[in-house]
């Protein structure tokens, strides 16, 4: 755990994390309970059963924002000192975020550690970079002690290629020649969980990346070994792109939101590498490799292209 810097005094209470059943929540809420604590898991309305690990989960319904949704969640908040500010990806998610913030100064959280990204802007015209851009502000403006993270695409998201892998025997994408510095979710939970339990910030921003940036046919390259199955990339137009995503039933903003970011990574916009996760975690990220092979037995598993329609 990265040290307290001198004059700044770490303080105690419950630690609570939004969006505690999705991926990063998920490694979490379980990177917090092997260092010791229960936090608190916000979830949505009927998602408690969900939460993975030693967690006490709260259910809060944040709707369209306003008064009322400050009053529940700041209740919910009661007695929390630091937050994990996550939200699910939306079309106005800075409003969400906005209600969580204005919750958390409400409740009198002394950290809150935001789950940005890459690129946060409040004048970018790539709508996800826009979203994180004022919600960062409006944290500044109402939470001084808070701490930003900006990651890199998630390797994670390489388990959203399955369907292509089977159907295809190939990652498509409309990235051309694109190199991503893809960060694994483990590791930027272990840098938000050694925040979390540590003094609270004092605005620092952090852009987290994995070692290297990684080419798409060299990331179909490290699954086509871990998985013994030859896969392929294919670089795609944004039009295929757009209806494969479209035909899967992807909402039409979200599509949209998606090839901003796409094009943002073929102007080599996510090339960037850093040492931040070594500085906050003592420990180099994780290379692609590692989760290549933890999803090689789901790659083992799918049915060889063009199997479903032989069978019919």
């Amino acid at each position: 755990m990265t040290a307290a810097p001198t004059g700044r005094i770490a303080v105690t209470g419950r630690i609570a994390v939004t969006g505690a059943t999705g991926t990063l929540g998920t490694a979490l809420v379980r990177e917090l309970a092997g260092r010791g604590h229960r936090p608190l898991a916000l979830v949505r309305p009927g998602r408690g059963g969900a939460v993975a690990g030693p967690a006490d989960p709260v259910e809060a319904d944040l709707g369209d924002g306003g008064p009322e949704a400050v009053r529940r969640l700041a209740g919910a908040l009661t007695g929390t000192r630091s937050l994990f500010l996550l939200t699910p990806f939306h079309p106005r998610q800075d409003l969400l975020q906005r209600t969580v913030i204005e919750a958390a100064a409400a409740a009198g959280v002394a950290h809150v550690v935001k789950l940005s990204a890459l690129g946060a802007d409040p004048d970018s015209p790539v709508l996800v970079h826009r979203q994180h851009g004022l919600a960062e502000q409006a944290l500044a403006d109402r939470c001084p002690g808070h701490t930003v993270l900006r990651p890199n695409a998630f390797t994670q998201n390489a388990a959203q290629w399955l369907g292509t892998i089977a159907s295809r025997g190939a990652v498509l994408l409309p990235v051309g020649r694109a190199r991503v510095s893809m960060v694994d979710v483990r590791d930027i939970a272990s840098a938000a969980a050694t925040l979390l339990t540590g003094p609270p910030g004092r605005g620092e921003v952090h852009e987290l990346t994995g070692p290297r940036a990684l080419g798409y046919a060299e990331a179909a390259e490290e699954l086509t070994a871990a998985s013994g199955r030859e896969i392929r990339y294919l670089d795609v137009s944004e039009d295929e792109a757009r209806g494969a995503m479209l035909g899967a039933g992807v909402p039409a903003w979200a599509v949209a939101a998606r090839l901003q970011l796409y094009a943002t990574y073929a102007a080599g916009e996510a090339e960037t590498v850093t040492g931040a996760l070594r500085e906050l975690t003592g420990r180099p990220p994780r290379p692609f490799g590692d989760f290549a092979r933890s999803l090689a037995e789901r790659i083992r598993a799918l049915p060889a292209p063009g199997a479903a329609e032989a069978a019919r």
